[in-house]
């Protein structure tokens, strides 16, 4: 694996409790240029650069269930919180997904229904932060679309939502997120706030996939 992703590697490699081995370092590398890859390579308007570590921790959120399956927490070196069943993992979705808004005629994208695997174990504040990843990248889409058509009182909401997603816990706890990662999402937040829509728009392109485009 490049030597640049070597602090990630670091992580997985903890929280697995051994080394990665060379095919498990390579099935993750082409885990994660696949997921990349699927990103469109075409931009209406000049992609801003984003670090690739950030890319890669975002294309793995995507698979977050299928490596907290195997007991460990994603963005640190263990699931500080514990484990529970699919069942537990069913209810935080469920539960975050009454409590954290979503833009007007937006709908849950179809992997937050319920646990994939019924018989795998996920780290406790898995099932919270995918709903409020999801929210985030809802917002984003809904705060780029109305930027685009010259909404401002759909831009004045998604602002003030995203000023709320501030303080979620999937973007301020320590335990669970990698200091990398909150900086990115508030300087992307700060970016929509301030009117920047290239740099929205590379995040809704490059980590947002499966939510944005809305249904996509």
């Amino acid at each position: 694996m490049n030597t640049k992703h070597k602090p990630v590697e670091q992580s997985l490699a903890a929280a697995f409790q051994e080394p990665l081995s060379a095919p498990q370092r390579a099935r993750l590398d082409d885990r994660v240029t696949a997921a990349l890859d699927r990103a469109p390579t075409r931009l209406r308007r000049r992609r801003f650069r984003v670090n690739r570590s950030l890319l890669l921790v975002a294309a793995m959120l995507i698979m977050a269930p299928a490596l907290f399956a195997a007991g460990a927490a994603i963005f640190s070196t263990e699931a500080p919180y514990g484990m529970g069943n699919a069942d537990a993992y069913d209810a935080e979705l469920a539960a975050a997904k009454a409590v954290t808004p979503i833009p007007p005629g937006a709908t849950w994208p179809p992997h937050l229904d319920q646990a994939e695997d019924r018989d795998a174990s996920y780290g406790t504040g898995l099932g919270r932060s995918m709903v409020e990843i999801n929210a985030y990248c809802l917002w984003l889409g809904y705060w780029y679309e109305a930027q685009d058509d010259g909404d401002s009182a759909a831009v004045d909401a998604a602002v003030a939502a995203l000023n709320d997603a501030r303080e979620w816990e999937t973007f301020t706890d320590p335990l669970t997120s990698d200091e990398g990662f909150r900086d990115h999402t508030q300087a992307t937040i700060d970016a929509a706030v301030e009117g920047d829509e290239d740099a929205v728009l590379s995040e809704l392109e490059l980590n947002c996939q499966g939510t944005w485009p809305t249904g996509g």
